[in-house]
């Protein structure tokens, strides 16, 4: 096998991540399940592909230019991932974040230079009131016209740089008959599902959230310890018809399955990919044999071992 051609940029090694097959997690008689390992992007999680696509998408319209800045609440991988792009374009960037996410996180955001505000959470856990400091903070920071909120929740440019996802399991693997994805700012469940839609019309979509914030099943949000999901409210990205279902995944479970990845399929990776591949198992099972059941490895393993997760 080739190596592949060096590239000018860190930014063009965003992307084209490696596919892999369960083989001890799947059980006998169930469908192939596939994973896309995104910690091999840059800065350790798919994250990358949406803060270049957003930056760029600005870029390209004007609504940034050198000089301005740039903000986001996050809770740390998105953040992580502007930092990286904002550091390579010259940019100047403020995010908001918390004690509720991984230390590990916060610190990579500083890595990269980015002037980082830490929001206080509730007890260390993600609620709905924390996202609603957030939006109050970031109301502040946008009354300075030198500043481009890239505003993930709501930002079309998102779906375009996930999207690649999709193409790229095209390629890899040919037709897709499930795909299942944890539910934060939607971006890459949607982004996904219309590339795949746009070769097979025949891939069931599956939205995931925690079972202790089952906001889009019931309505209801709630305190939860899997970052990057759940924020309480109903995701803008997340459309009628962008989606098959929504199903609600143990977070007890997720963090179980997440060792057992790594103990036993060497995927190493976070809680909501653990709760990615709980889902992914079962529908493996509905489905059967002769199909093919893909999700997503979020972001590496690295960013979770000072927390409890691999304790």
């Amino acid at each position: 096998m080739s190596s592949p051609a060096p590239v000018d940029s860190v930014l063009h090694a965003i992307g084209r991540t490696p596919l892999v097959r369960l083989k001890r997690l799947a059980p006998a008689g169930s469908a192939e399940v596939v994973v896309k390992l995104e910690y091999f992007n840059p800065t350790g999680s798919y994250k990358d592909r949406m803060a270049l696509a957003m930056i760029e998408g600005a870029e390209r319209r004007g609504t940034l230019r050198p000089g301005m800045r740039v903000v986001e609440y996050t809770g740390g991988s998105t953040g992580s991932s502007l930092a990286m792009v904002c550091a390579m374009k010259g940019y100047d960037f403020h995010p908001l974040s918390s004690d509720a996410f991984s230390a590990e996180k916060l610190d990579t955001m500083r890595a990269f230079g980015a002037d980082l505000e830490l929001i206080a959470s509730d007890g260390g856990k993600v609620t709905p009131a924390l996202f609603d400091r957030f939006k109050a903070r970031i109301k502040e920071l946008t009354a300075d016209p030198n500043t481009f909120w890239t505003d993930q929740f709501n930002n079309a440019d998102a779906l375009d740089g996930y999207a690649n996802i999709g193409h790229e399991l095209a390629e890899q693997v040919g037709r897709v008959d499930g795909f299942v994805g944890m539910v934060g700012t939607a971006g890459m469940l949607v982004g996904v599902a219309k590339a795949l839609n746009a070769t097979s019309r025949s891939t069931r979509i599956v939205a995931l959230e925690p079972s202790t914030s089952p906001f889009l099943t019931t309505g209801k949000g709630g305190a939860h310890r899997v970052e990057g999901t759940a924020a309480g409210f109903w995701p803008p990205h997340l459309t009628k018809g962008s989606y098959d279902e929504v199903r609600v995944i143990n977070e007890d479970a997720g963090r179980a399955m997440a060792r057992r990845a790594a103990r036993e399929e060497g995927v190493f990776a976070g809680t909501s990919t653990g709760m990615n591949l709980v889902a992914a198992l079962d529908l493996a099972r509905e489905l059967g044999p002769g199909k093919v059941v893909a999700t997503v490895a979020c972001d590496t393993g690295l960013k979770y071992l000072a927390g409890d997760l691999f304790k």
